[in-house]
């Protein structure tokens, strides 16, 4: 696969520019995170979700750099707070910042490579350098590379939710409230997660996240006053406008959602129809009582479950890889921070810490889950065109089956001690030990 990616790059490197690429190329992804330092630099913070001003502005910026975005603009999807991390970046012309924002991108990654490489080295005691498939699978992930390309800051929220997980594991409730917090820029990646914790341990995740809530509130009435206001009352009609009103890339989406739209609707314009509306519906409640009782149960099992720091594993594992079906919006970027659960999976796998009592169906072993995970991989690299031709987003459904094996391992890590007398708790905590 690592050759097989070099060689396109090597093509790429060679083939000569088309009428369409020039060099300082300005994108709507990071063009957005770059209006909005510069409109917050110079005190115009009020124009973050005023699409006539921000395209005035960016179309301004392409022209600047020898580009043409068309009818193309980057709104700005996220709360005014955040628009104060790109401030630093606004002094720095648009090529330069762009070029920054992307060493800060690898920056973050790798230090989320890091934290895995030390979860697998703990895991693996043959000594054999299975770690280092992390940096090497992660840099050749679909995700990763549409991170990248785009500028997104995905990579900063894999390396934030990381360190919730980290949290999460040592069971320090209150650390993984206040980080979990952080991410608050990108809602889609925090409620399903902020609920799964709060069962698992308690409401201690929540005062972590109030908070951090309120001290990012408080920044964002002292430093950028009105904005709020905006930021509830322009949002919804921004998101209406540009998913709604005008064609829009289901396809890049993977939801529930999405799926159904883009199955029944295509890229039509207009609301929702009955039938994909319902069917998107089923499957969200569905996974989603299906998660909740998983996290009931493991919480009632929590003493009897391993305490090496793998205890919630199955868990977290199940939430994250569940997380994109159940949210209404989530990039397949953002797929990246399924690396975490890969991660606990494989260390599962080198630990060998399925109980000998409990003998998981085939369907429910490491070796099935392992692939499904493969084929889902290796599909992302063709998922986004096969999509906008067929209308069918191969991704979901790839998605699906790894979100209900994971769903149904966790539980399956409960029953051994769940459906056990307790009259013979002694046995069940032998089987633990």
């Amino acid at each position: 696969m690592a050759l097989f990616v070099v060689s396109l790059l090597c093509v790429y490197a060679v083939m000569p520019a088309g009428p369409q690429h020039r060099e300082g190329s300005v994108g709507t992804d990071f063009v957005a995170f770059y209006t909005a330092g510069v409109l917050v630099r110079e005190g115009n913070a009020r124009s973050l979700y005023d699409l006539h001003a921000i395209a005035q502005f960016q179309h301004a910026l392409a022209h600047q750099n020898g580009d043409d975005l068309g009818q193309a603009i980057g709104p700005w999807w996220n709360p005014p707070y955040y628009a104060w991390l790109f401030v630093p970046l606004a002094k720095f012309s648009y090529p330069t910042a762009l070029k920054l924002w992307l060493g800060c991108d690898l920056l973050c990654a790798a230090a989320a490579a890091t934290i895995f490489v030390s979860w697998i080295k703990r895991a693996s005691e043959s000594g054999a350098a299975a770690w280092a498939l992390v940096p090497v699978l992660i840099a050749l992930s679909t995700p990763f590379m549409q991170s990248l390309t785009h500028a997104q800051n995905t990579c900063t929220s894999l390396l934030l939710l990381t360190l919730v997980v980290v949290a999460w594991r040592q069971e320090r409730a209150l650390l993984a409230g206040l980080l979990l917090g952080s991410l608050a820029y990108k809602p889609q990646l925090v409620a399903l997660v902020a609920v799964v914790m709060t069962i698992c341990l308690g409401r201690r995740v929540l005062i972590g996240l109030a908070i951090t809530a309120a001290s990012l509130l408080a920044v964002n009435l002292l430093t950028l006053p009105g904005t709020l206001g905006d930021f509830q009352s322009r949002l919804p009609i921004n998101l209406h406008f540009v998913l709604l009103e005008t064609p829009y890339l289901w396809d890049r989406h993977v939801t529930f959602r999405a799926f159904w739209r883009l199955l029944f609707q295509g890229y039509a314009v207009g609301e929702t129809a009955l039938i994909p509306w319902s069917a998107a519906s089923i499957c969200s409640i569905g996974l989603g009582a299906y998660l909740f009782s998983a996290a009931l149960r493991t919480r009632s099992a929590r003493a009897h479950l391993v305490r090496d720091g793998g205890r919630f594993d199955r868990l977290i594992t199940a939430t994250i890889v569940s997380t994109p079906l159940l949210m209404p919006f989530y990039f397949d970027y953002d797929q990246l921070l399924l690396a975490i659960p890969a991660v606990l999976l494989s260390v599962e796998v080198l630990q060998r810490r399925e109980p000998r009592a409990v003998e998981l169906p085939r369907l429910l072993r490491p070796s099935f889950v392992i692939g499904v995970w493969s084929v889902w991989y290796g599909w992302l690299m063709i998922n986004p065109d096969v999509a906008s031709l067929t209308h069918f987003n191969g991704a979901v459904i790839l998605l699906s089956v790894l979100s209900l094996t994971l769903i149904a391992r966790a539980i399956a890590a409960t029953t051994a001690f769940l459906d056990i007398d307790q009259t013979q708790e002694p046995r069940a905590r032998a089987i633990a030990a």
